[in-house]
């Protein structure tokens, strides 16, 4: 019995720590392009606008991701942005999808994508940093959307026919860190 009460005092600051007044980073998909075009395969470019509204900088760490073309699954992948979102700030992170040319569809006309992510970032304060290095914190926000993204090399002109409408991105308001 000693052992459990000894657990759960342990135990009882996480809640709190969880509250550190601090939101989530608002997370937008901003554009979705190819970026290579080679025999053995292509690179995508998402990029994500990261817009901080805390009077703190918030490091962001571990960013997931994943891509649908033409409704089927083809990358999962998880990337780390090594920046810090400053004060107030807004900035661009750019995240790569490398597709062996056998995964990307067969078609002359754009592709629709479906696009999902999140991102851990770490609120401040040195116990928040001890429980992130103990990985008992991790908040996160996540992005999401949709649109279609055009098949050709960067540079070649798309068939006269072909209209590529801009991306669009749906995202689900921050999820707040439990707990505050």
């Amino acid at each position: 019995m000693p052992k459990l009460a000894l657990a759960l005092i342990a135990l009882a600051p996480l809640p709190l720590a969880a509250c550190s007044g601090v939101s989530s980073p608002i997370l937008t998909i901003v554009d979705v392009h190819q970026d290579e075009n080679e025999p053995t395969g292509r690179r995508m470019i998402i990029v994500v606008k990261a817009e901080n509204l805390a009077d703190v900088q918030l490091p962001l760490r571990d960013a997931t991701y994943s891509v649908r073309l033409d409704g089927q699954q083809v990358f999962d992948g998880q990337r780390s942005p090594e920046s810090t979102l400053r004060k107030w700030g807004i900035q661009e992170l750019r995240f790569p999808v490398a597709l062996p040319a056998d995964r990307w569809p067969a078609s002359d006309t754009p592709v629709r994508y479906e696009i999902s992510g999140s991102l851990v970032y770490l609120p401040p304060g040195k116990f928040n940093e001890i429980l992130y290095d103990y990985r008992l914190l991790r908040p996160t926000a996540g992005f999401r959307g949709t649109g279609q993204v055009s098949l050709h090399a960067p540079g070649a002109p798309a068939p006269s026919s072909a209209s590529t409408p801009a991306p669009t991105a749906q995202v689900p308001p921050a999820e707040p860190v439990s707990g505050g």
